[in-house]
């Protein structure tokens, strides 16, 4: 489901559209299960009720009452910072240590990010550390894109002695002049990731190409082997289509 974003009343048609996470909203955000239906305050309260005994009085009135909600009140705070311990000590929950994680996964930022859109970074980033399987660069890619993302496109070859078609390299298979750094051209579609992607009707085009080319790549940079490459498009499934397709963007089927 794409994200929705409106005008807020009172800005003019042209100004730029809001975002949700400009509003402390998130997607994936969820209901804290351990408190939910009771709270913990209402937890605490019957506990401090039930312990003081038959001398007391169990009306929702009067000093002892009061003395119960407060204490209740009190021990909620203590358990619900413990439940945000947790919470902040990974960067896919964190709100309160956001800013540590952002700097520690040294993940960039602009002043007009949202802390959701810092958040999706920091949790595509954080699964770097469990190894560049294919599961887990489909998780941090998803993690990262988000609805942006349409499909991931892997081209691994049949084995050593059989290469694919667009494999070159000096004295066996020469490719073209243009794709040579210097020696010849060394170049193979082997191991080759591609990321099929979508640009969202809400977001603008520098935003786009922000997301792919820098947190995209530096996702990727980081997480893929060193004899992998990588690259994206949008429409890899349809290839190019003359007088149609956005040459920088579209996937190319020869």
């Amino acid at each position: 489901m794409a994200i929705v974003t409106t005008h807020p009343p009172g800005l003019p048609t042209w100004a730029r559209s809001r975002r949700l996470g400009e509003y402390g909203l998130s997607l994936d955000k969820y209901n804290d299960g351990d408190e939910r239906p009771v709270p913990y305050s209402w937890t605490w309260y019957l506990e401090m009720r039930s312990m003081r005994g038959s001398a007391y009085s169990k009306e929702s009135t009067g000093l002892v009452h009061t003395e119960n909600l407060a204490i209740a009140r009190g021990q909620q705070a203590i358990t619900r910072a413990s439940a945000r311990l947790a919470y902040n000590s990974t960067p896919g929950t964190s709100y309160n240590k956001l800013e540590y994680w952002v700097k520690v996964l040294r993940v960039p930022e602009r002043t007009q990010d949202t802390r959701e859109q810092l958040r999706q970074r920091c949790a595509a980033k954080f699964m770097a550390a469990v190894g560049p399987t294919e599961q887990n660069e489909n998780d941090a890619i998803e993690a990262l894109l988000g609805n942006h993302l349409v499909a991931i496109w892997r081209q691994t070859g049949a084995d050593l002695d059989n290469p694919p078609t667009q494999t070159y390299w000096p004295g066996v298979n020469p490719g073209p002049f243009s794709h040579s750094l210097g020696g010849g051209a060394w170049l193979s579609e082997r191991s080759h990731l591609v990321v099929e992607v979508q640009q969202l009707h809400e977001e603008s085009l520098g935003e786009f190409l922000e997301l792919m080319n820098v947190h995209l790549f530096s996702l990727l940079d980081i997480m893929t082997p060193a004899w992998c490459t990588f690259n994206w498009a949008t429409n890899v499934a349809t290839g190019f289509l003359l007088d149609i397709s956005d040459m920088d963007f579209d996937g190319f089927n020869p």
